[in-house]
């Protein structure tokens, strides 16, 4: 299985991830954090690389879904969905909600299965 759910896209940097920002909470995400891991990088390590931002998004439903059937499922909130520059574009990228049914067992998999296919289906939506 795929670590992560993504697509490439011709918008830059800043369109990307306004774009992305706004497919998450139009699918009730809300993002509990941000890591720009360029300036990470650059001021704690003195490397440079290309513009990268991770986003710590969260849909409280599926959560509290998840969190019921297993309490494990907390050490993998929130879902990590990456914005990164690349060739003329963005390459989007979302954990893949499948993992957690691989990674945690008692009957994820349901759960985990309409969330890849929301985030499959938001990948589409971002592609251009």
């Amino acid at each position: 299985m795929d670590v992560g759910i993504g697509t490439f896209t011709e918008m830059d940097f800043d369109e990307a991830v306004e774009a992305t920002r706004k497919a998450l909470a139009d699918r009730g995400f809300g993002i509990l954090h941000e890591i720009d891991l360029t300036a990470t990088l650059k001021q704690k390590a003195d490397v440079d690389i290309e513009r990268v931002l991770i986003l710590g998004a969260c849909n409280p439903g599926f959560a509290a879904q998840a969190f019921g059937i297993s309490k494990d499922v907390a050490l993998l909130l929130p879902c990590n969905v990456v914005v990164r520059e690349s060739g003329g574009g963005c390459i989007i990228e979302a954990q893949n909600p499948g993992l957690l049914a691989q990674v945690i067992s008692g009957g994820l998999q349901n759960l985990a299965d309409d969330l890849s296919a929301q985030m499959r289906q938001m990948m589409r939506e971002l592609t251009r």
